[in-house]
């Protein structure tokens, strides 16, 4: 008799492919973690001369970007599950600041994983949670992959223009697509409604517009004669990596993806170790601004813990 899918058997293969999962996953981050320690190595005295003349301000100001970005997050919060429940944006902002640690946790899906256990704590149902987490993550990568690629494309990026064009409208009709496809993942009793859709994209459109803002600042501090892209490309590039990396499963916060995609989009005059390096010390700008979001939370929280 063959086994139906709340079988022992059923389980069993399930737990294998999520080891399976897991451990590419883990293969893969120390993998690219060397390479990139190799780009770095091998371009030291590059990078710490480009470092050494970058324009502070510049640098300073993309992590000012970056942790503004914090205070954007929480309101895709408030819009996707206020429709079941009510969340004021306090307690939503300090779910998701008091959190940032755990971004820095092996798996890289921890932080997101925290959040959903505060926001179970404070009363939000399991349906709403999984609706919650699917909204999220699928808006924010088909506006990212879709504005990335439509970006390249009116730059004048030639080289991918075929696979540009196709991402892009996959990425933008995913936008259409997405509250019908969490409907049917998640289970969910109505669709999600498309006034408070529209609210959702726009403020993830903020989002990114703050990110690939402190990106654009990052990379034009370097001047020209080291990221000479005009400011659609830079933008653009920073997107369409980013999305690439999320699509990656396999590389938990796109470590590595999005580094060798924007160096390779990005690195015209560099050789690609070096492009890889500049790339990957941007995350540097990425934890600053993460840090300093979450020192913020910490002051103006009553206690260690979500209140």
């Amino acid at each position: 008799m063959a086994s139906t899918s709340g079988s022992p058997a059923s389980a069993a293969t399930s737990s294998a492919g999520k080891r399976w999962l897991g451990g590419l996953k883990r293969l893969f981050t120390w993998v690219a973690l060397a390479a990139m320690a190799v780009a770095v190595w091998k371009s030291w005295g590059f990078l710490a001369g480009a470092w050494s003349q970058v324009a502070v301000g510049n640098v300073v100001a993309a992590v000012a970007l970056w942790s503004a970005t914090h205070f954007v997050s929480p309101a895709c919060t408030v819009l996707v599950l206020g429709r079941s429940k009510a969340i004021d944006y306090r307690s939503a902002w300090q779910v998701h600041a008091l959190r940032l640690p755990a971004k820095y946790l092996p798996g890289g899906i921890w932080h997101m994983a925290g959040r959903v256990v505060d926001l179970r704590g404070l009363g939000h149902a399991p349906r709403s949670l999984v609706e919650f987490v699917l909204m999220e993550n699928l808006v924010a990568a088909a506006f990212a992959l879709g504005t990335g690629a439509t970006l390249l494309l009116a730059s004048g990026e030639t080289r991918w223009r075929g696979l540009l064009a196709v991402v892009a409208v996959l990425g933008l009709l995913g936008l259409v697509l997405v509250p019908r496809l969490v409907k049917l993942v998640g289970r969910t009793e109505s669709a999600f409604p498309a006034d408070r859709y529209a609210r959702l994209i726009a403020v993830t459109a903020g989002f990114w517009a703050l990110a690939a803002a402190a990106f654009l600042l990052f990379v034009t501090g370097f001047g020209s004669d080291v990221m000479q892209a005009n400011p659609a490309a830079k933008i653009g590039t920073y997107l369409f990596s980013w999305g690439a990396g999320f699509v990656a499963f396999f590389a938990p916060q796109g470590v590595g993806v999005f580094e060798f995609v924007s160096a390779t989009m990005l690195g015209d005059k560099l050789d690609l170790a070096r492009a890889v390096a500049l790339m990957a010390s941007f995350r540097v700008v990425v934890l600053a601004g993460d840090l300093s979001a979450w020192v913020i939370a910490i002051a103006l929280s009553r206690g260690p813990g979500v209140r």
